[in-house]
């Protein structure tokens, strides 16, 4: 399973041919060419099971069911849930009309709703004035009435979402990207971060036709984007297996030696606050803007906040991970030997956890590609790529190959700080890929 003369570099760009990429801005993730590039290599066989731990926005899964591949998709945060189904949903003729008639049951729907508080605190007051804030709410009920329930459930406090279709996962996706639309002036040139109000500045104020017309706009421009992808029209089979649901890498809900190949790309060791990047979609979901939202970034990999217990170094990280954990204790920079230094070791804890759960899912030489990227700590280099491939070396795979991959434009060269400890901000992406070895059970040495 060598795909050194096939693969094209997992890095998205303005080139990329499949415009359902562009149906949600995410800023992590990889090009759907690059999954294609994967699965038509002649050593996967047709029936094989695809699994991305890290689904994101849902490119594995979404490019695996148009190659006619049975897939799994699993992420911790219900946003990407609902991003990654409604990536799925499959718009022909007849489907457009529904979809077009069932837009605008939905708005009358929404009109006629009498006014219900349903938070304590409404999270979406937190960039709206109360008026605003209710429509999208109405908006949220009349999709749940429509196409889930006739009892309102707030999204974000079920754990199983497999209850959200495909079509109301589209128009979820829709209501995100209206409401987007009017908190512009919220996102900061950072793409992983938004803005919170402070206290005192007014809330945004949006009249619920202009809402509504947004939202019709939105629709009708998901619906042309999905026709116009030429991946879309191939004939899917129905009989596949396609399932996305909210769930943790470290605890993969599947049974042992059920999957034949992962493809995935882990959070980046880069302290990216993926929880905060999509803080709006999450209050359209209910996720409250205190409680809620701060235990969903403790629960996330490569979080900058802190759990309370610091995790133990373990051997099995492998000698690059040590090593480099031992030069960020001992640097003189500030908060090194605490703060930064804790960070790490959540993250590689985390990293090695789920690394032991993709181990146990495999079946006997079950192929993991991983797309990673390596980073710094101040002049330190964190060789993610090096450190994967020596966990992996821990767990008994096989290293089939390793693709590395330049990269010129990075979150470091947002940061006019780095220039002070380093001269370049570039990066390696790696794709790594490995086998599970038939004597590789060390994962029942841990349960």
């Amino acid at each position: 399973m060598i795909f050194q003369r096939e693969l094209r570099s997992p890095k998205r760009n303005h080139l990329s041919h499949n415009r359902s990429a562009i149906l949600y801005h995410y800023y992590a993730g990889f090009s759907p060419e690059f999954v294609t590039d994967v699965l038509k290599s002649p050593d996967i066989k047709p029936n094989a099971i695809i699994m991305d731990p890290w689904n994101g926005s849902g490119t594995t899964t979404q490019v695996a069911m148009h190659r006619g591949f049975s897939a799994i998709g699993f992420d911790i945060n219900p946003v990407m849930v609902i991003v990654a189904k409604a990536k799925l949903f499959n718009c022909d003729t007849v489907i457009k009309r529904s979809v077009s008639e069932n837009l605008e049951s939905l708005i009358r729907i929404a009109s006629e709703l009498r006014f219900e508080r349903l938070f304590d605190e409404e999270p979406l007051e937190s960039w709206l004035e109360p008026n605003s804030a209710e429509c999208f709410r109405r908006l949220d009920r009349a999709i749940q009435f429509l196409m889930i329930s006739d009892k309102y459930d707030a999204i974000y406090a079920r754990e199983n979402l497999a209850h959200i279709t495909r079509e109301a996962s589209f128009f979820y996706l829709a209501l995100f990207k209206t409401l987007r639309k009017f908190l512009s002036s919220y996102v900061s040139s950072n793409p992983t971060w938004i803005k919170m109000p402070l206290t005192k500045r007014p809330r945004i104020h949006v009249a619920s036709e202009e809402i509504y017309k947004e939202l019709r706009n939105q629709v009708h421009e998901m619906v042309d984007i999905i026709n116009s992808c030429n991946d879309m029209k191939i004939n899917i089979d129905n009989t596949l297996h396609i399932q996305i649901e909210r769930a943790s890498s470290e605890l993969i809900p599947l049974q042992s030696s059920s999957i034949d190949l992962v493809i995935s790309s882990p959070p980046y060791c880069t302290r990216i606050d993926y929880a905060i990047a999509t803080s709006p979609e999450l209050a359209l979901l209910g996720c409250s803007m205190n409680g809620d939202l701060k235990n969903l970034r403790d629960r996330m990999i490569g979080t900058p906040t802190m759990i309370n217990e610091i995790p133990e170094v373990y051997s099995d990280w492998g000698p690059t991970c040590r090593s480099f954990l031992n030069a960020v204790e001992t640097h003189n920079s500030k908060a090194s030997k605490s703060y930064y230094y804790r960070y790490y070791i959540q993250y590689f804890d985390s990293i090695y956890r789920s690394f032991l759960e993709i181990d146990r899912t495999l079946v006997e030489t079950g192929k993991c590609l991983i797309v990673v990227q390596d980073s710094y700590y101040k002049d330190i280099n964190n060789n993610l790529p090096m450190i994967f491939c020596e966990m992996a070396d821990s767990l008994e795979w096989v290293t089939l190959d390793r693709l590395d991959f330049q990269i010129k434009q990075t979150m470091a060269s947002r940061n006019s700080r780095t220039k002070k400890y380093r001269s370049s901000s570039t990066a390696t992406e790696s794709v790594l890929v490995f086998e599970k070895s038939r004597g590789s059970n060390l994962w029942k040495e841990t349960n």
